[in-house]
């Protein structure tokens, strides 16, 4: 298996690559290269001084020109033409005085043929006397003659003859020196690139092994850690991201433990009155009514609903529930749910109004919708205080129509309403009224109205009562009919 190397080692490992390349390319230029690099340097210095001669033969001051280029250039110059030599400098040791005529036609007719210049590269003689009295030519090492012949058709009546003579020293000397000089900068660049790739990788790594100590804490379930990770941009925003994302697993994990809290109390109410008046029916002559059957009917209901509903609301969050569209008359459906809360009207005294001007036809999923209503009723008749007057509206604003749910009950705080359509999240954590609901009610609601593209909503005071509400296009086949007030 491939062991992972550390960011901080290959921080390290790329700067010090980068670093021996750089110092490589700088040995390369500064030590192997540089004779040739010094050579063609010379020679293309040779041809300008001609370019620049040819291009000034008719200047006033043709004789500053030749003086200053021999002078920059280190070089030996003589102009002729067929009048004979017009212009000369450098006399003492200038190879070009030491040729005679028959070299220097021979040289014209070479740079004639070569297009108008010609280049000479020689290596320079030395002369040594031998023990026996006799002079010894041979080769200077390193050492070369640079002769540049330069044929100008100019004006006047003969051809202007220019030549160039330099010549290329020996660097050996100061290839050596800075053979030197690189293995110290080497040596010292080396280092220093260590020092400052660990100190580098040392400030880079070092929030990013705080953050991932800190996430090993929140995996084991620590959501109270801080990341305080810091020290460059994208650090602080890894840093921000991962306490916005423990804020959130905590609000996640307490909004469970309250799911987990009110449905076990959901299912414990139903099952103790199950277990109790089956005990009692049994244990107790006479006690094996339909009254007391109906109950334990009642109770298992109730629990078939809580199961349903969590069932229904992890299909919908997962995009299992499929919705069946069509036309149909909401205000019908209001009706007909509201029929199934007159035992509430008459045996808890509840007063529950519908008010509605006209029927309105929708195009939706009528068994949804009907779930939504419930909740909404549900939830206006758990929450009811003294005032049990609960109102339902039908409100039409152009092509669109509105119901509301209102209640007159305890009402909600506004740091809560962001919260109450979460999957997990209960207002009062108490169960003050036996109810068909489930404690989640809301989170389906919601779920149910995004996949109808519906607007949805809540407003609530504390002490005054809340109204839940919903709204819908209607149907291209809606008519305004009248109809009853509940």
């Amino acid at each position: 298996m491939k062991t992972e190397t550390s960011l901080q080692w290959k921080l390290v490992k790329y700067l010090l690559a980068f670093v021996i390349a750089l110092l490589a390319l700088l040995w390369l230029f500064q030590v192997v290269f540089l004779d040739s690099f010094y050579q063609r340097f010379k020679i293309e210095g040779i041809e300008k001084i001609g370019n620049t001669l040819a291009a000034n033969l008719e200047s006033e001051k043709f004789t500053e020109i030749v003086a200053q280029q021999a002078r920059q250039n280190d070089a030996c110059i003589r102009v002729l033409n067929g009048l004979g030599q017009i212009q000369t400098t450098n006399t003492m040791g200038c190879q070009l005085y030491n040729l005679s005529n028959a070299e220097i036609a021979e040289y014209v007719a070479q740079a004639q043929a070569n297009g108008g210049s010609y280049l000479d590269i020689q290596s320079e003689k030395v002369v040594s006397e031998l023990p026996n009295g006799n002079l010894l030519l041979s080769n200077k090492h390193g050492s070369k003659n640079l002769i540049y012949f330069k044929i100008v058709d100019n004006t006047s009546y003969f051809k202007t003859i220019i030549m160039v003579n330099t010549h290329i020293s020996p660097i050996n000397a100061t290839t050596e020196t800075l053979r030197t000089q690189l293995g110290y900068i080497a040596l010292i660049v080396v280092v220093a690139s260590l020092g400052l790739a660990y100190l580098m990788s040392r400030k880079i790594v070092k929030p990013i092994v705080n953050i991932n100590q800190s996430a090993r804490q929140m995996a084991e379930g620590n959501y109270d850690i801080v990341f305080t990770g810091r020290g460059y941009k994208e650090i602080t925003q890894l840093n921000d991201t991962m306490n916005h994302t423990t804020r959130k697993l905590k609000e996640v994990d307490q909004m469970r433990r309250d799911l987990i809290a009110n449905v076990s109390h959901d299912l414990r109410t139903p099952l103790t009155m199950i277990s109790g008046y089956g005990e009692m029916m049994r244990d107790l002559p006479g006690e094996n009514t339909p009254e007391n059957v109906q109950v334990i009917i009642d109770e298992a209901h109730r629990l078939s609903n809580l199961v349903n509903d969590l069932l229904d609301l992890s299909k919908l969050q997962e995009n299992k529930i499929e919705l069946h569209a069509q036309h149909f008359d909401l205000t019908q459906l209001i009706e007909t749910v509201l029929y199934r809360y007159e035992k509430f009207m008459t045996q808890d005294g509840f007063d529950i109004q519908f008010q509605s001007a006209e029927s309105v036809r929708v195009n939706a999923d009528p068994d949804r919708l009907g779930q939504v209503l419930y909740n909404f009723i549900n939830n206006a008749i758990n929450y009811s205080l003294d005032d049990k007057r609960i109102v339902i509206r039908q409100l039409i604003n152009g092509n669109r129509v509105r119901v509301e749910v209102e209640d007159h009950g305890e009402g909600i705080s506004e740091d809560k309403l962001n919260y109450i359509w979460d999957r997990y999240y209960k207002v009062d954590k108490t169960h003050k009224r036996s109810s068909a609901g489930s404690g989640i009610g809301l989170a389906i609601v919601r779920e149910i109205l995004e996949l109808h593209h519906a607007q949805y909503g809540v407003r609530s005071e504390v002490g005054q009562g809340s109204v839940f509400w919903f709204e819908l296009s209607m149907a291209s086949d809606s008519k305004s009919v009248p109809a009853c007030a509940g």
